[in-house]
Order: structure tokens, then sequence, then C-alpha cells
């Protein structure tokens, strides 16, 4: 029975991704959301398994799905929510993030607390079904947070602005963790035969839940970014470790701790996706993002499609009351939401990037739920202390406030951010793109013209081609009108950011240089972006006072040393790599202008910096030549190493070597740039 059972799960998970993959498929170049698309068939799929056949194979699918829906609420929550939570909160910019906490903090918290009262006097004032303060402040909680399944899968489909998207991912990453947490603390009051509600042990509960949460996801990344470091370009290990520690974490605070597992994860998942990124091996992280690229666009397909089964085979058809009751709610948490967010405008307008009109509307809209809304009524469908026809409703309502968020709210999202013309970028990074395509362009009309003189291509049809190419083709136009400055700044300190990024995938710049001059370009794209000066790079160029004098001092005399010269290190490879790429935005800076006034300005201030940077090396050149020897030294092997890998890569593409010989020659080269890199840390 056992075995049928495990086979028949199997079944379910392969159908169901097969299903995503063609209804992907099919939904290619059209508005309809994935999620939504998904969400209609399983419920269609829950609707038809009541129908007998008389062929094996379609009644074994029909149980497949049967068991499927039948799944226990805890395990879908296991399941699925750490590594969709993980993999949301690792694709987030980190910097945008800790720019905009305060104000996801804000809708997070306090908003969802707000919410949840709100909505637990509605349904007292509502439904005539005599509910407790502890059930109405439990359904308060259930139905109040909006669900980073639901949101984030439907956002990546059509947002193009990172900032509005981060803000909703942020909110619904954290008031999932807050939801939860109110909920745990409503159920054990809504089970009590005599509940009594201490508001103080409510709010005390609640911060040591979260504090907790966050100190284990800490603790855990801290001590495996440790190990990682030690590992190099190892990526089933790297990968492996970043599937598990997410149920890890999970798992240690809901059941050995009583915290919040989703708030682990988000704090795992961000200090790997913040300060944690260059403790991977540089070669490994393209493959970490598309591994939980794909895990990600797995687990949405069958979760949602789960959601549908659940919906429709768990609910029989209520009575009218019942669906008008449930109108009504609909109506009044899309209401209670709205208020709450235009009575936090004030405060949301304040604090960290500001919030427009258009954009709190999204926000409003965006109120999606999903998945761990059902998954919390589930769990008080299966609590056999609370009465039955309580259960059946709390499991009703929820079930029609997700599938009526998810329909109406996410069908029509797209049409709500056309109208408020957030669906295109904003008319300063229009500009800016057109820029781009130009550029894009006269590499084209390069390449057409030595394609139309080859010999070989005289057959080509030349006007059905310039058809296929002509909206890159068309000559762009400069708009002096629109204030284009701070988005061309922007666009060249993201430039110079993603150069530290790729020379620290090369090899050519350490972890911790990176991490200094990464986060002084984050610092300078705080508020109005500006290019000089890089006061936060000089702080770190300092020696500490204590390991020159203590040098010569015994017994900590040699950690002494060890300290002065990690930093002198540091501080040659950061200025170097702070003048590499002063001189690349120098050349890149032209070909993205919009203006003359702002090219000239954004010149001068990046001369500042490659003077800044070359005044550094030249000083330690002349200090420290022994220093330079070394890390030069370093840097050139580095590079010759790199390029015997990528020739062997390249020759086993070609057919010159197999696969099986490439990849012995490559763990060789790969061994000599470990222990070189060993060798410098000494």
């Amino acid at each position: 029975m056992h075995m049928q059972t495990t086979l028949l799960l199997l079944v379910f998970f392969v159908i169901a991704i097969l299903l995503g993959i063609i209804l992907r498929r099919l939904l290619k170049n059209t508005a309809i959301p994935y999620s939504v698309a998904l969400l209609l068939l399983g419920m269609l799929i829950g609707t038809s398994l009541n129908v007998d056949s008389h062929i094996p194979v379609l009644n074994e699918l029909n149980s497949a799905f049967v068991l499927a829906s039948q799944l226990d609420a805890n395990l879908i929550m296991f399941i699925f929510l750490p590594a969709l939570v993980f993999e949301s909160a690792f694709s987030l910019e980190v910097h945008l993030f800790k720019r905009m906490f305060s104000q996801i903090a804000v809708l997070a918290i306090p908003g969802l607390v707000i919410c949840t009262l709100f909505t637990a006097i509605l349904s007292l004032t509502v439904l005539p079904w005599h509910w407790s303060l502890g059930t109405a402040l439990m359904f308060g909680a259930i139905v109040s947070a909006t669900d980073p399944v639901a949101v984030v899968s439907l956002l990546k489909e059509m947002c193009s602005r990172v900032r509005l998207q981060t803000l909703i991912e942020g909110e619904s990453l954290l008031n999932d963790g807050t939801a939860i947490v109110l909920f745990t603390l409503f159920l054990s009051l809504a089970t009590q035969v005599k509940p009594e509600f201490n508001t103080l042990e409510v709010i005390y509960e609640f911060f040591r839940v979260v504090s907790i949460g966050v100190l284990i996801g800490a603790v855990v990344a801290a001590i495996s970014l440790k190990f990682i470091g030690s590992i190099f370009n190892d990526s089933l290990i790297e990968i492996a470790l970043t599937l598990v520690l997410p149920y890890l974490v999970f798992y240690l605070s809901e059941h050995l701790f009583h915290a919040s597992g989703v708030v682990s994860v988000v704090t795992l998942a961000l200090i790997y996706a913040g300060p944690g990124r260059t403790r991977f091996s540089p070669e490994v992280m393209e493959h970490l993002h598309h591994f939980w690229h794909t895990l990600s666009f797995l687990f949405n397909t069958l979760i949602f499609i789960l959601v549908g089964l659940v919906v429709s085979t768990r609910l029989g058809i209520a009575d009218l009351a019942n669906w008008q009751y449930l109108a009504v709610i609909f109506a009044g948490i899309l209401v209670i939401r709205t208020m709450v967010i235009v009575g936090l405008m004030p405060i949301l307008g304040r604090i960290g990037i500001g919030l427009t009109k258009e954009k709190s509307i999204v926000l409003i809209w965006g109120g999606l739920r999903g998945a761990v809304s059902l998954a919390l009524a589930l769990i008080v469908a299966t609590n056999e202390s609370l009465d039955i026809q309580l259960r059946d409703q709390v499991l009703f309502l929820t079930a029609g406030i997700v599938v009526l968020t998810i329909i109406v709210n996410g069908s029509s999202m797209r049409f709500v951010m056309a109208k408020l013309g957030l669906d295109k970028l904003p008319k300063a990074k229009q500009q800016a793109f057109a820029k781009v395509q130009h550029k894009i362009s006269d590499e084209i009309i390069t390449v057409r013209e030595r394609l139309h003189a080859d010999e070989h291509l005289k057959a080509v049809n030349w006007p059905l081609v310039d058809k296929n190419i002509v909206s890159v083709c068309e000559p762009f136009e400069d708009e002096q009108s629109l204030d284009t400055e701070v988005e061309f700044l922007r666009k060249l300190l993201e430039s110079e950011r993603q150069f530290y990024w790729n020379q620290f995938g090369k090899g050519l710049l350490s972890q911790d240089a990176t991490h200094i001059l990464v986060e002084a370009i984050e610092k300078a794209l705080d508020g109005t972006p500006k290019i000089w000066p890089r006061s936060s790079i000089e702080k770190h160029w300092t020696i500490p006072t204590w390991s020159l004098r203590c040098g010569s001092v015994p017994l900590i005399g040699a950690y002494a040393r060890g300290v002065s010269y990690r930093q002198h290190i540091i501080i040659f490879e950061s200025a170097r790599g702070l003048f590499e790429s002063s001189q690349y935005i120098l050349e890149l800076a032209p070909s993205l202008s919009l203006e003359p006034a702002h090219l000239e300005q954004a010149m001068k201030q990046i001369r500042q910096v490659n003077l800044f940077a070359q005044n550094t090396l030249n000083d330690f050149r002349q200090k420290s030549p022994h220093l330079v020897e070394r890390v030069e030294s370093y840097l050139a092997l580095r590079i010759l190493l790199n390029t015997e890998r990528k020739m062997i890569q390249e020759l086993s593409h070609e057919g010159m070597i197999s696969e099986v010989d490439a990849e012995k020659l490559i763990e060789a080269v790969e061994f000599k740039m470990h222990q070189s890199k060993k060798q410098r840390a000494d």
C-alpha cells in the first residue's frame, strides 16, 4: 500500500510538471499570467476527478490527483515554502532591500497587524456564525498576508521596475512570516475553552519568535559561509548546501525553537545574496542562480496546481448565503488593505525610497493571497479541537479569497499597471535604453554591410531581412527636454559594479577587494547617485595602528604583522580594481551619454576616481615594492591559468579532446588555482 501511494505521488509530480511545461508553452506571448492559468487548470482537474473511466491509465491518473489533493497541509508547507521563500529572497537585490527595509517593515508588521484586526472586526460584524474573538483574529491573520508564492511569480512575469518589485516581494516575504507567527498565537487562543487575551504576552511572543528566527538564520549562514569559503569551485557541494540549509533552518526554527521558520529562511537567503556572495566560488554563481530559477519554476507549477485541486475537491457547493458572505469578505479585505496603505502613505512616502500614488495602487491591487493562506486554513480544517462547522467555514472563506484574489487581481494586474503607465520603463530609463538600442543598431549595420559584401551570401533577400531588424536600426532621437542625468550616473555606477563582479568571476579580484568596491558603489547609488567622492573606500584603506605598533611585540607580533600584511594586500588589490574600472567607465561613458553637459560632468568625476586610484597605486609601489611583486605575480598566474582552462573548454567543445579528459585537465588547473589562492592568503 505504501509503495502504491509513493508511485501515485510520483505520477502526480510528473504529470503536473508536464502540464505546466505545455501550459507555459501555450501561454507564450499571451497576456494570461502563468500562475492564474495553473490555478484554473488545477481547479478544472479537481472538478473532473469524480468522473468514472473504463480506461486503466486514466483511473491511475485520477487516483494520483485525488491523493495529491489530500496531502497534509503541514507537508505542503514544509516541502514548498522553504525553497520558494529562499529563492525569492536570494534573487532580491540586497542593496535595494536594505534601502527599502523601513518601508517593507512598516507594511509587513504594523500594516499586517492592522489588517488582521480590521478583518477580525469585519468577520465578527458581517458573518452570522458567532465566532469568538480568537477565531476572528486567527482568520484575520490567515487572509491578511500577501503570499510570496502568488505575488512573486506574478510580478516576475510582468514587472520591469526593480524597485516596485523589491517592495512588493519584500513585503510579501516578511508579512508571510508575521502572519504565520500571529496565526500560531491566535490558533492557540481559538482552541481555549475560556480564552485569555494578554496583549503584552502576544507582543513578547511575537518579538521572541521573530528575533530567534533571525538569529538562527544568521548563525547557520555564518557557519555555512565559513565552510563554503574553504571550497574551491565545487558546484555540487555549494549548490547542494543552498538546497539543504533552507529546510534545516526552517526545521530548527519551527520545531526545535518554536520560532519563525520563514524569517530564518529569509535571513539566510539575504546574507547569502549580500555579504556572502563573494564566499561562493565565482564559477559556481551562474549555475547556482540557474538551479534555483529552475527549482522555483517546478515548485510554483506544483503548488498552484495543488491549490486548485484542494479548492475544488475539499469544498462542496456551499449555499447561496455563504457565497454572499464570501463576496462581502473579499470586498472588505480589499477595502481594508486600501485603507491601511493610504493611511500609512504619509510614513511610506517619507522613508526608504518614497512611494508614489501609482505604485501604491499596484501595492494595493497586488495583495494576492495564495498557498500559504490555504495551507494555514487546512491546518485549521484538520484541527480536531475546533468545531467541525467552524473549520469548514474558515476553509471555505479562505479558499474563496485565494481563488478570487489570484483570478480577479492577478489576471487584471497587467491591465492596472498598463493604465498607470508602470508596465514600461520610466521616461529617463526609456531614453537610456534607446541609446543602448542605438549602439546595438550601429553594430548590426556594420555587420550587415560586411554580410552584404560577402560573395557567399549573394542570394540573400535583404528587404525581407531588413524588415526583421528595422526596429533596432531605427535612428535614435535625442530628447533634450528630459532630465536624464540621474539615470545616466546610475547606469555608469551599475556598469562599474558589474565590472567588479566580472573581475571577481575571473579571479582577478579577491573577496575582500570586491566587497569593498561593490559596497562603495551601493553607497554611491543611495539617494542621488554620485561618482565622486568615494569616502567609504578610504575608510577601508587605513592600516590598524595597533598592528604597526605591535609588530615587534612578543607573542602577538606575528599576528599583528599578518593583519598589517593582509590589509596592505587588500589596499593594493582594491586600488588596482578601482583604477581598471575607472578606465573602463571612461571608455563606456560617451556611448551611454544623452546630453553633452551630463557627459562632461561625469567624465570630470570619473577622472577624479581614476587619479585617486592611480595616486594610491603609485604610493604603494614606492613604499611596498615586495608586496606589489607578490600580488602582481599572483594576478599574472591567475590570468594564465584562466586562459589555460578556457582553452581546454574550447577544445572540448570542438571535439579535439574528450569530455572526460577535459575534466581531468580542468581539475588539475583548478587545483593550481586553489593552491595559488591559499599561498596568497598565507
